[in-house]
């Protein structure tokens, strides 16, 4: 009897404890069951809401909402909104009207050319002061000398680097190979217009480069008249008849701002000539442009009077119908149509698209006793580096650094440039960019990108917009080519001196 009641009672309490397992697993299934229906927040703490101004079109700002922010957002308990604006003069405007009346924002994309300016009007708390002392040297390990000196202000680190863009050439391969092959056939005329402009022709040496990476302008004058007058089996279907097969950008835009005083600085400018308009490295530029116009092998585009910006000549690239133009990074992914499966139809052929460092600049004008060119420069693009910078209101500077800081990693940024086609500004993405990156044409592309940073680029000068100097030097080109473009060098400096004369005319009157 008492076994009995031994046995009963053991089974009763494997019974009771049967049960309060079962409960607790009930209980465990439940509480998974509760985290599951908010994945993404297991934790359940409060939400927090934090803007971030960005100068992005509405489909990339979604991506990068999804793909850059979010899992940020997720472990932060950040509730992220994406202010969108469509240009960094918006963006500027807003980040002053931020620091009178705050919103709220946390964080901003900025751009080097407005970034000075807005420092200087206190919109900005300096990164290196919401830094703890050892992370300033991570920091700085982190991104490419060039964006973090561009960063830095009298030492100090005011801004986290974002991304780059640089101008290169994007050019057709066909074309330039059929340009190799057969552009003998037109030595004759080539020489005839050179030798009108500079009483020699081409240089003694002169020889078609095989690959635009080594081309200079000469070589860039004879692929424009080759193209201009033979069919292009390489263009568009219904484009393959004679026409003019290079286009630039022009007037008083980033892109046309970029085009003219990148071509100064190829033919040697420097930043303290720019009081100084008839310059050589000035004169050198616009008698090309004025060459190359009065032959007509500039595409139609580039004639009209009010200048063309960045998208109608890559639309021209992206249909063949032009052979070369100078382009950046994001710009190259939409014409080549890029490698996000939602982005829209890019170029027909696009593995005959290809990239290059930008011609070297020398003078039209030859040497009479050696007749090779008598000023020589170099390849040289104009750099735009963006920054995130943390608003002089933003609720928690730290969380802003260290926002920054997460989406500027290199899983991300090397995401960011295969969807989007950023400049990558890590140094370690600089290193490795040959076999981190997969595809064959953004290695050539990124590649051209590097090469051009090594072989010449720069900020464009504060005065070009601080103080004008972006339209007198639109207005002057302007002058020099109206009517029929000078053939001449002389010719050239000639109206460039009576756009002087005006020019000081008007200030005297306005003084007055």
């Amino acid at each position: 009897m008492q076994g009995a009641r031994t046995k009963f009672g053991s089974a009763a309490l494997k019974s009771v404890l049967l049960r309060a397992l079962l409960g607790l697993g009930i209980a465990v299934n439940v509480g998974f069951l509760l985290i599951n229906l908010s994945p993404e927040r297991p934790h359940l703490a409060r939400r927090h809401k934090a803007k971030v101004l960005v100068r992005a079109s509405p489909w990339r700002a979604a991506w990068m909402k999804a793909n850059l922010f979010e899992e940020f957002g997720a472990v932060r308990d950040l509730d992220i909104e994406l202010v969108t604006a469509g240009s960094f003069g918006e963006v500027a405007a807003l980040l002053r009207a931020e620091k009178d009346r705050p919103t709220g924002l946390l964080l901003a994309d900025v751009n080097d050319e407005e970034a000075d300016g807005l420092r200087e009007a206190r919109a900005f708390v300096p990164v290196q002061d919401v830094l703890e002392p050892e992370e300033l040297s991570e920091v700085v390990a982190d991104y490419a000398p060039e964006a973090i000196a561009r960063a830095r202000v009298d030492g100090k680190l005011w801004f986290v680097p974002k991304r780059a863009l640089v101008n290169v050439a994007a050019y057709l391969r066909p074309a330039v190979e059929d340009l190799y092959l057969h552009w003998e056939i037109d030595r004759k005329p080539i020489e005839a217009a050179l030798k009108e402009a500079n009483g020699i022709g081409l240089p003694k040496s002169y020889d078609l480069e095989k690959t635009p990476e080594a081309w200079d302008c000469f070589d860039l004058f004879v692929a424009a008249w080759y193209w201009a007058h033979h069919p292009a089996p390489w263009a568009g279907p219904d484009d393959v008849a004679p026409a003019p097969r290079v286009a630039i950008r022009t007037g008083l835009n980033s892109a046309g701002l970029d085009d003219l005083f990148g071509a100064f600085y190829r033919h040697g400018f420097k930043d303290a000539d720019l009081e100084r308009l008839d310059s050589p490295a000035v004169l050198d530029a616009l008698h090309w442009r004025a060459l190359l116009l009065r032959h007509h092998l500039f595409a139609a585009v580039d004639e009209q009077p009010g200048g063309v910006d960045a998208v109608p000549v890559n639309l021209l690239l992206k249909k063949r119908s032009v052979a070369w133009a100078p382009i950046d990074q994001a710009d190259s992914l939409w014409v080549h149509g890029g490698a996000r499966r939602d982005a829209e139809p890019g170029m027909t052929g696009a593995v005959d698209l290809d990239w290059a460092s930008l011609p070297a600049g020398n003078s039209v004008e030859l040497d009479p006793k050696t007749r090779e060119p008598a000023r020589l420069g170099r390849s040289f693009s104009l750099e735009e580096v963006h920054f995130w910078a943390i608003p002089a209101r933003a609720g928690d500077p730290r969380l802003a650094f260290e926002l920054a800081r997460f989406v500027t990693q290199r899983g991300l940024q090397h995401r960011e440039t295969e969807a989007v086609g950023l400049l990558p500004v890590r140094a370690d993405i600089a290193q490795d960019y040959p076999i981190l990156f997969r595809l064959d044409w953004m290695q050539r592309m990124l590649d051209a990108s590097y090469r051009q940073l090594q072989r010449g680029s720069g900020d464009m000068p504060n005065d070009v917009a601080g103080k004008g100097y972006g339209k007198i030097y639109v207005d002057l080109t302007a002058a020099v080519l109206e009517g029929s473009p000078p053939v001449k060098l002389a010719e050239v400096r000639d109206r460039v001196a009576k756009f002087k004369r005006r020019l000081k005319n008007a200030e005297a009157t306005d003084a007055r």
